[in-house]
């Protein structure tokens, strides 16, 4: 029984580099960042964000526009002197004419909307990268799920021979009729039983490669080896680094810069403009003549609402700014919450292990005295079978907890925020 005591926990408990036929858990965190749909996204929300920059950039620019016009009209003006007077303007009047505005000062209006355009873009990643870190901690399950399922299914393989191993005895006693045959049916269908198990255990495990392989953008088989993550200390681990965290920053940052921009309404703009144009009358309307003509200028526009509205404007975004506090206030008490309870989780499991050892170590010696009492045929085979599934459950409970306790730390990274090394 220590043998096989030993050869579980060689299976599972050895912290070492991962062969090169197997995959790490930070290994499928970097391919579900890289090959996730959602992830693709980042990628596009960053050419948007740069191409809505160049946009409120050609505030900078002049602004050039072309009109054209053609009219006629019922009457025109008509100089009633003595001898005639200048001719009248025609009835029928044409203008092609090309503008063009020039902003000179508009209260750093366009910088801070370049400025606002690219905080936009940066939410959109952070918010995608939200969602990327909730494919994480369904990476984690899955993750630990098929290594606890494999974790049962050697286990179930171990009690299987050592079953069909007193088997083989058990049939030599039966054909020299020591034991009664049913003693042998007995042991039969405890065989049979494991290869139940067996079989829902594989089922499980497949189900899982199937999710994992989904969720990381890759093929995976059962015969992909998982490799356990090496045990991380709880004090090793206490910066938030979660992406929510930088969300709400930016969510402030954007709000700061549209108060900025309201503010700039309180102040007036001067442009320069000018107007090159070709028609008649023109702006000589004496003139009836086809003739080409401009007109250059600066304008200074103050529009009164903006000036009486921007303060209002500026309550409005501080509330919302509050509102985004607020949230984060409660963001971080969930966030401690969940911590304070795998912490509580992980001081749990480090008792059941330190239990299981104990339970392992008494189980070892019922089981051997039981075997040596059916060989003698004090015992039935159902108690024998009886004593062996204890001891074997004692024994995965252990392997099953030391399992759950590398995943509760990497749970506690996850919720934190960190990447493994």
């Amino acid at each position: 029984m220590n043998t096989l005591l030993a050869s579980l926990l060689i299976f599972t408990f050895v912290y070492q580099n991962a062969p090169e036929d197997s995959i790490s858990l930070n290994y499928c965190y970097q391919q579900a960042e890289a090959h996730y749909p959602v992830a693709k996204n980042v990628a596009l929300q960053e050419q948007i964000a740069e191409l809505n920059i160049r946009i409120a950039n050609t505030g900078y620019y002049p602004q050039v526009s072309f009109k054209s016009k053609a009219t006629y009209q019922s009457e025109v003006t008509e100089f009633g002197l003595p001898g005639g007077g200048p001719p009248p303007v025609s009835k029928d009047q044409y203008e092609a004419a090309i503008q063009v505005n020039q902003n000179i000062y508009s209260g750093g209006a366009v910088g801070i909307r370049k400025d606002l355009e690219r905080t936009r873009g940066m939410h959109q990643v952070l918010s995608t990268k939200v969602e990327l870190h909730q494919v994480r901690a369904q990476i984690d399950q899955v993750y630990f799920g098929i290594l606890l399922s494999k974790q049962q299914m050697e286990a179930t393989k171990l009690m299987f021979s050592e079953l069909d191993e007193r088997l083989k005895s058990v049939r030599s006693k039966v054909e020299n009729g020591v034991l009664l045959k049913s003693q042998q049916l007995i042991l039969e269908a405890g065989l049979i039983k494991a290869k139940q198990d067996s079989a829902n255990i594989m089922a499980n495990i497949k189900s899982g490669y199937h999710v994992l392989g989904e969720l990381i953008g890759e093929e995976l088989d059962a015969s992909t080896k998982l490799t356990l993550p090496d045990p991380v200390s709880e004090g090793e681990i206490t910066d938030v680094e979660r992406p929510e965290m930088a969300l709400f920053e930016n969510s402030v940052k954007a709000l700061e810069q549209q108060k900025k921009l309201a503010q700039t309404g309180k102040i007036p703009r001067i442009s320069a403009f000018g107007t090159a144009a070709f028609g008649r009358p023109g702006l000589n309307f004496l003139n009836d003549d086809f003739h080409d003509y401009y007109m250059i200028g600066l304008r200074l526009n103050w529009n009164l609402m903006d000036f009486l509205n921007a303060d209002e404007q500026k309550e409005v975004l501080n509330i919302r700014q509050k509102t985004i506090r607020q949230n984060e206030e409660s963001f971080t008490l969930q966030l401690q919450t969940q911590l304070s309870s795998i912490e509580e989780r992980i001081e749990a499991i480090k008792e059941n292990i330190i239990r299981d050892k104990e339970i392992i170590e008494i189980r070892e010696q019922v089981v051997a005295e039981s075997s040596n009492q059916f060989e003698n045929g004090v015992i039935t085979a159902t108690e024998y079978i009886t004593e062996l599934t204890n001891a074997n459950r004692a024994r995965l409970s252990l392997l099953t907890n030391e399992i759950k306790l590398v995943q509760a730390r990497a749970e506690y990274q996850t919720v934190l925020g960190l990447d493994r090394e």
